[in-house]
């Protein structure tokens, strides 16, 4: 029987992790591992959550936000070093704000790696009001990077960008799926050099995808099998939204500069750009406030 490892990792979000450990502790498939990465100030409260079930858990205690990909490249690093995980054995990344309702979920993904072969498989991931975190067919280009195209924004839902996936009931091969929850192969994962550290949280998945491409590992969809999302949980309690708005501007300029490499001119136009966005925004934030008083 595989091992399944999973990597969640806690930024003062307890609740949501206790959440998410019940919702493991309800799977039929038993053979896991959890390693919590601590990201928070002090590991007190975590540590009262843990002592509320009845299994061993990993705790690695970071205690500052190193963000996603670091934390989850120290909990994968720490599990193989310590020869707790093999490379056949399966890692599943999940964020503490999922929600997995189906008992069989882990079974499933198992048989499903087994059937289509592959190296990494998504689940659909639901969020909260009913919209989807969908794959990426494609690589990321600096237009689609402009106009944020792929990512549930306004251009998607005017032109209908991502109807077909919307629509998929069988697996297909992709080039991303989502950070949110994914399942790989502990060898391919450690092959492809894990998660960028450059990323925080944004874009991390496109850079990890790329180095998988580059390996032509296969990437499956498949929605079939699904679990929910609290979405942004962790940003509510921890990040305003113009926080997680240079979050996001931070990972783009690292991407079009050091992964496209785009000339001064195209990065000049799109901080100019992105400059325009966040003025409006702050704009239209003002009149709110006003209008409300």
């Amino acid at each position: 029987m595989e091992k399944i490892a999973i990597i969640t990792i806690n930024f003062n979000t307890e609740d949501l992790v206790k959440r998410l450990i019940k919702c493991l502790m309800n799977q039929s498939y038993e053979n896991w591992e959890l390693l919590i990465v601590n990201n928070s100030k002090d590991d007190f409260k975590i540590k009262y959550v843990l002592d509320s079930f009845d299994k061993k858990i990993y705790l690695l205690n970071i205690n500052k936000n190193i963000g996603y990909s670091s934390a989850n490249n120290i909990g994968f690093k720490y599990l193989w070093d310590n020869k707790i995980i093999s490379a056949n054995d399966i890692v599943l990344f999940i964020n503490e704000d999922i929600v997995v309702k189906d008992e069989n979920f882990f079974s499933k993904a198992i048989n499903l790696m087994k059937k289509l072969n592959c190296n990494f498989l998504g689940p659909k991931i639901i969020n909260n009001d009913k919209t989807l975190m969908l794959p990426h067919k494609k690589r990321s280009n600096y237009f689609k990077c402009l106009f944020h195209i792929g990512n549930n924004g306004l251009i998607d839902k005017i032109f209908q960008v991502n109807r077909s996936l919307k629509r998929l009931l069988n697996p297909v091969k992709v080039f991303l799926i989502n950070g949110a929850c994914f399942f790989t192969l502990a060898g391919s994962f450690n092959d492809v050099g894990l998660f960028d550290p450059n990323t925080f949280v944004y874009y991390a998945e496109e850079l990890l995808f790329l180095k998988v491409k580059t390996l032509n590992m296969d990437v499956y969809y498949v929605p079939e099998i699904e679990v929910f999302h609290d979405h942004s949980g962790t940003f509510r309690k921890n990040f305003n939204l113009l926080l997680k708005k240079k979050l996001v501007f931070d990972a783009e300029i690292y991407f079009l500069e050091n992964i496209l490499n785009i000339n001064k001119i195209g990065l000049a136009f799109f901080k100019f750009e992105r400059l325009l966005e966040m003025f409006f925004y702050k704009l239209i934030k003002k009149a709110n406030c006003i209008r409300t008083t």
